[in-house]
């Protein structure tokens, strides 16, 4: 009879428990196919790892790597009535969502936007990540400090917020230090930059700035080193992406890159936590061919909308559980710690490291990624 008891309060509590739908809105095909799969990758396995996973249902989109299907995500979601959405990855597909489910009421968290427009767009809009404004003055900082560069060719993609902005944010504090700069823009899918590289053939440059993604550099890298750039190159977080050394192959070897930091540039308690989310995550997924910090601001998106779900109590509204989110403050994640509390939605200090691919001319060696050091938004 006790036996029985149990099981039925057990079942009681079990069923007393408000479920809660969140949406994941994520580049799972396209374009930005890797970087969307192995941030779903880290959200799943933070959910496995949660103490919340039995509360917490994921709703999963592909947005294709498209503006309309991320706004047809969007509003797929507020037709479920989720609680949360986690993602896009990028701000081009950020952006638009966010107008969608601010106006719904519903909390946003972007994994991996860094135009600082996407959470100035309400108060139910946060980001994981740091922003442009930081990531593109370090990286003009280094070319110009610590690299001795004097001039840079810029390259950006024209029709996204990120490449962008970002590009103009390296733009505007190159030329502040005292640097000159060209800058060439060029379009999604571009497969074929002569024109680009025809147009700097005769530019005298210290180093080249990308600020596109892995999808088009993967064919922008080797075409420079085939035209005779051998410049040091320099790119940011959406070169994060195995698609970048796969298919440039070595022309990519020695290639410095900005991202989110890992385990070997966080604090030693932070890096303790992403090394032993790592090894769950191996086990979730022997398969996964990325694992970087793209991964960890997906787990962590997951673990502080389940942190905000716990902290509002059974049963709490969107707006108490935005609430809940919004007064986090040193949030033990995986990628750092977490403080939304005080901030626009954008967390006040984020770690970004500074890496290197080493890509042998031989393909079968592989390639590898060096961390070289971290720098924090709060410093």
């Amino acid at each position: 009879m006790k036996k029985l008891f149990a099981l039925l309060v057990a079942l009681l509590v079990s069923a007393s428990l408000a479920q809660v739908t969140v949406g994941v809105n994520l580049e799972l095909s396209g374009r930005f196919a890797t970087i969307g799969t192995s941030t779903l990758q880290g959200i799943e396995a933070a959910l496995a790892e949660s103490p919340m996973a039995d509360q917490i249902t994921l709703s999963i989109c592909d947005n294709a790597t498209t503006v309309e299907g991320s706004v047809a995500c969007a509003n797929r979601f507020v037709d479920e009535g989720v609680v949360a959405v986690l993602g896009a990855i990028s701000s081009s597909m950020s952006i638009p969502a966010a107008e969608v489910l601010q106006d719904a009421g519903i909390i946003m968290i972007s994994t991996s936007s860094t135009n600082p427009a996407t959470t100035q767009i309400g108060d139910y809009i946060f980001r994981m990540a740091y922003t442009d404004d930081f990531q593109g003055k370090v990286a003009a900082r280094y070319a110009f400090n610590d690299l001795g560069a004097q001039s840079a060719i810029i390259f950006r993609q024209q029709d996204d917020d990120y490449s962008f902005g970002l590009a103009n944010f390296f733009d505007e504090e190159f030329q502040a230090l005292g640097g000159t700069t060209q800058v060439v823009d060029f379009v999604a899918n571009t497969v074929d930059f002569s024109a680009q590289i025809n147009d700097v053939l005769g530019v005298s440059a210290d180093v080249i700035y990308y600020s596109g993604f892995c999808a088009e550099g993967a064919t922008l890298v080797p075409a420079l080193r085939a035209a005779g750039f051998a410049q040091q190159m320099l790119g940011a977080d959406a070169s994060d992406d195995s698609q970048c050394p796969v298919g440039g192959g070595d022309a990519f070897n020695g290639y410095l890159f900005t991202g989110f930091g890992g385990p070997e540039v966080l604090s030693a308690e932070a890096a303790a936590r992403a090394t032993d989310f790592k090894a769950f995550f191996d086990i979730q997924n022997p398969d996964a061919t990325d694992f970087n910090g793209f991964t960890l601001a997906g787990a962590d998106s997951l673990n502080v909308i389940a942190q905000a779900v716990s902290n509002a109590g059974d049963g709490a509204s969107t707006a108490e559980i935005r609430d809940a989110l919004a007064a986090i403050d040193s949030y033990a994640g995986v990628s750092g710690e977490i403080t939304y509390a005080g901030t626009d939605g954008t967390p006040s200090d984020r770690t970004i490291a500074f890496f290197e691919y080493v890509v042998p001319a031989d393909n079968d060696q592989g390639w590898d990624k060096l961390s070289k050091f971290g720098i924090g938004t709060g410093e």
